[in-house]
């Protein structure tokens, strides 16, 4: 029994993107296993539903620190970033966020008393209003918890040793330092994509151009009018150093 040509064909071609597919899978698989731990929290956060973003909440109180949230439900910062640091932040209505640490898998929490900690599910006391302020930095106020006399809210705040402050604190207001926070993506997988160069045309149309030869310079002779024999005079340019 003859196969036509045709057929043939298709077969053949179908063998070969299938080889194309299973060496592609592996070297994609491959190259997973050298990527860091965080950088596969953020990437997967950051290519998640509308209304979800994953960063780190930067602070720059003191040396500057990065909000992080434990496994056992402590809130801190550390300076240097980490998996810890990796938080998911998700709209729950217009203004009012909610903050999960992706590797701790918990939700930053207020209680009544301003004092902040980390639970394992979603409350009221997890809602925080995210302002923007004038310096481009934000700010996360709890909506459920604020002082009823004044009206003041209660935010969320960092002191310069990175220990998390209390809300409840007089100290702790908007226009603080301690709770302003920067959210920062992962800057060494965007630093290829946002860097260029800019060359400058009007060097390399310079260097092209043929340059003539200058004969060297003489130095300018002078007649000394008491002995009538010629002096050089050489000219000095002081230089000024600063610093």
């Amino acid at each position: 029994m003859n196969v036509p040509l045709s057929l043939f064909t298709f077969a053949l071609l179908q063998l070969i993107s299938a080889a194309v597919v299973a060496v592609s899978t592996a070297v994609v698989a491959g190259s997973l296993g050298h990527v860091s731990l965080e950088d596969q929290l953020l990437e997967a956060g950051t290519v998640s539903g509308s209304g979800r973003r994953t960063c780190r909440l930067y602070c720059r109180v003191g040396i500057g620190f990065h909000l992080q949230i434990h496994t056992d439900g402590r809130v801190n910062g550390s300076h240097e970033p980490n998996r810890l640091s990796v938080l998911e932040l998700f709209a729950v209505s217009q203004g009012v966020i909610g903050i999960r640490g992706v590797y701790s898998n918990k939700f930053l929490s207020m209680n009544k008393r301003g004092r902040l900690h980390a639970v394992e599910r979603f409350t009221d006391d997890c809602r925080f209003r995210e302002r923007f302020q004038e310096n481009s930095y934000n700010t996360y106020a709890s909506v459920l918890h604020r002082n009823h006399r004044t009206g003041r809210d209660w935010y969320v705040a960092l002191n310069k040793r990175g220990k998390a402050k209390m809300g409840s604190s007089p100290r702790v207001k908007s226009q603080h330092v301690a709770t302003h926070f920067l959210p920062r993506l992962n800057l060494h997988d965007l630093q290829s994509e946002r860097g260029f160069t800019i060359t400058d045309r009007s060097k390399d149309r310079r260097k092209s151009l043929p340059v003539a030869p200058q004969p060297p310079s003489q130095p300018k002779m002078n007649l000394n009018t008491g002995t009538g024999k010629r002096v050089q005079t050489v000219k000095y340019w002081p230089k000024f150093r600063f610093g």
